[in-house]
């Protein structure tokens, strides 16, 4: 019975089957039922291609479309109820930097629906003709400010190829026009770099737009000698940690000198800045010992602030990973000369337009690492590297014939010095010398950073500083030993006619941890210390140099972050009298 009963129903199921698969007359136009198409929008790539639009709907839909470059293609049906239909959309490339939008009308008998559609635009981007002419990017050599026009539709970064170069804005979207400005051009050459425009996005190339200055003029000599320059430096500091750094100045912690920094210092009553430089981590040709042009504009761009604000610059070769430094014997000298003379006749033809308000110096501290392997030998080593520099300067032309240059003792030590240093460098211009040491005595107090076996740190130097009964006062170095060391130096070579820069000095530890009365006898201690130091190297005929790292002053906005130390050298300055 359960048998009979399935076949009758299975024979009934296919019957009706028959009867819906034998009605193939087409349904009548305008007839209502289910309706639905599933997308509202469909977006194409630039490249073009294709897309599907799937309907739902009783009878066969149609697709029309507005515009040319999109077209319908065929038309399937899907499903087994013959009722769901892909339509495929194509769409032509995008030939230009225009996006670009269409509608799909989708209509099935009585019922519609409108199918957005949108193209990317073609990445472009593309300068204002105006700002290719090159005649209109030839800037005087006092430099300017222009502008530049360009049409994007992807963003995009400007940057310049050389620090003289400054972009106001790097970043846009579509219409845009954004200027830069071009510094001041000190070197006695012309000089070219690029603005490159890189746009984000694979399918463009980078536009590069080429810049050139013209040459500066010579500025005028002062007509002053080694003596009446250092007369005329009343106070100095060092940017230090900065333009020395290898590799580029902010690597250090410290930010990019600015020209608000510098005239924060002139401000605070220094007219004479020491801008210690690297050079080696610069070279682009090691063969031929070639500094990187573009350092050579931002060290120029740094000394062009500060005799832009009539002050004195001193400009060096540091430390510079040692290859100098290090090297002050018989051994190294095959090597360290020729790199010493090509460097200094790069440095000096660049900067060689400014007047004697640029003064250079030929290393910074030799062999003080190895300074108790000074003798004779080595002494005499170190005279042939600073003869090599007064040599290439006075043979690069442009104002440096006349220019002051800075010889230091070996080890920039005044003991050393007064031992070993019986002859100097014979320069054909007269009068036209100084001498450099540097100064940190005592060392446990001025630069020590921990305790050692041979000593404590002194935290209070000065007896109206001392604190009775601490095992932190500093017990040699005083007051009367300044005197004397600096009698020394005066005795070598003021006397002779020879100023000397004293190319840094300071109590350079500061020490967050001391409180109370330690605190403020420390930070007396440091500000008496300075004070002394400038009091008594002018009297002596000794030009003083502070080392600050960034803790006396703020190196973005210039402002004085230490005013008791700033007070106490002012101070020192106006009591101390040059002897010339």
């Amino acid at each position: 019975m359960k048998k009979l009963l399935f076949s009758l129903i299975s024979g009934l199921f296919i019957l009706s089957l028959q009867a819906c698969g034998d009605n193939d007359d087409p349904q009548p136009s305008g007839i209502s039922g289910d309706f639905k198409c599933t997308v509202t929008d469909l977006d194409f790539p630039m490249e073009g291609g294709d897309n599907i639009i799937t309907v739902l709907s009783a009878v066969k839909p149609q697709v029309s479309v507005a515009d040319a470059w999109v077209s319908v293609g065929e038309t399937s049906v899907q499903g087994s109820l013959n009722n769901i239909y892909k339509i495929i959309v194509t769409a032509l490339p995008n030939p230009d930097g225009n996006e670009r939008t269409s509608i799909a009308t989708v209509s099935a008998g009585q019922n519609s629906a409108n199918v957005n559609l949108h193209q990317k635009a073609k990445p472009t981007i593309q300068l204002d003709p105006a700002s290719l002419i090159a005649a209109e990017n030839v800037f005087p050599a006092e430099g300017g400010r222009r502008e530049l026009k360009l049409a994007s539709n992807v963003e995009f970064k400007a940057e310049a190829t050389a620090s003289w170069i400054s972009i106001d804005e790097t970043r846009a979207m579509q219409d845009f026009t954004f200027s830069f400005s071009v510094g001041r051009n000190s070197s006695a050459s012309r000089r070219t770099a690029s603005i490159v425009i890189t746009p984000d996005s694979k399918d463009l190339t980078p536009l590069t737009v080429a810049i050139s200055q013209e040459a500066g003029q010579q500025q005028a000599l002062l007509g002053m000698n080694a003596r009446q320059i250092a007369a005329d430096m009343f106070a100095g500091i060092n940017i230090g940690n900065t333009m020395e750094v290898p590799g580029g100045e902010t690597g250090w912690g410290n930010p990019k000198v600015n020209e608000t920094y510098i005239k924060g210092l002139k401000d605070a009553g220094f007219n004479a800045v020491r801008v210690p430089c690297a050079w080696d981590s610069h070279i682009i040709d090691p063969a031929n010992h070639t500094i990187d042009p573009v350092w050579l504009d931002r060290v120029d761009e740094v000394v062009g602030w500060i005799t832009g604000n009539d002050m004195y610059a001193i400009v060096n070769i540091h430390w510079d990973g040692g290859w100098l430094e290090e090297n002050v014997n018989e051994e190294s000298k095959d090597k360290v000369l020729p790199k010493q003379k090509a460097l200094w006749s790069q440095i000096a033809e660049r900067l060689g337009a400014y007047n004697e308000r640029l003064l250079f110096a030929g290393t910074n501290e030799p062999y003080q690492s190895k300074q108790d392997q000074l003798k004779e030998k080595e002494m005499a080593v170190l005279l042939e590297y600073e003869q090599a520099f007064v040599d290439a300067v006075r043979a690069a032309g442009g104002n440096n014939k006349h220019r002051t240059l800075i010889f230091q003792g070996p080890a920039t030590n005044i003991d050393k010095t007064v031992e070993l240093m019986k002859t100097i460098p014979s320069d054909p211009e007269p009068d036209r010398l100084m001498a450099e040491i540097h100064y940190y005595d005592p060392w446990n107090f001025c630069g020590m950073d921990k305790d050692e076996s041979w000593g404590k740190i002194a935290y209070f130097w000065g007896k109206d500083n001392f604190i009775e009964g601490s095992d932190r006062n500093s017990t040699w170095g005083d007051e009367s030993h300044m005197k004397t060391q600096f009698d020394k130096m005066k005795s070598q070579f003021v006397d002779k006619g020879i100023p000397v820069v004293i190319g840094e000095y300071g109590a350079i530890m500061n020490w967050p941890s001391l409180t109370g009365v330690e605190k403020e006898k420390n930070l007396a201690s440091r500000a008496y210390f300075n004070k002394c130091v400038s009091q008594f190297g002018k009297e002596r005929g000794m030009v003083p140099f502070l080392w600050d790292t960034g803790e006396i002053f703020d190196r973005t906005s210039g402002s004085v972050k230490n005013a008791e130390i700033v007070k106490a050298i002012m101070e020192g300055s106006q009591a101390g009298k040059y002897p010339f």
